[in-house]
């Protein structure tokens, strides 16, 4: 029943991105109190002048860092679960 659930929020995802006029993409680091970095992705989408926040994603970064691992977690991210290539 979750697979379904998430099915379904990744499709409205999806449509909400496809259908803005203008969006702004953000990541962060989130380090947990177990020493853990987590990368959360963000995209804040514009509609009719309305603008509608949606987390896209969550990373466990496990000894990856620099600006080419983070890009590549950023854009992998948004293509598979924001169907944006």
């Amino acid at each position: 029943m979750a697979e379904c659930m998430h099915k379904q929020v990744i499709k409205k995802i999806k449509e909400v991105i496809t259908s803005s006029n203008y969006l702004t993409l953000s990541c962060d680091e989130v380090t947990m109190v177990d020493n853990q970095s987590w990368k959360p992705i963000h995209s804040n989408n514009v509609q009719d002048w309305c603008h509608i926040p949606i987390f896209i994603y969550l990373e466990h970064v496990i000894a990856r860092g620099g600006a080419y691992n983070l890009t590549k977690v950023f854009m992998g991210a948004f293509k598979e679960h924001g169907g944006f290539f």
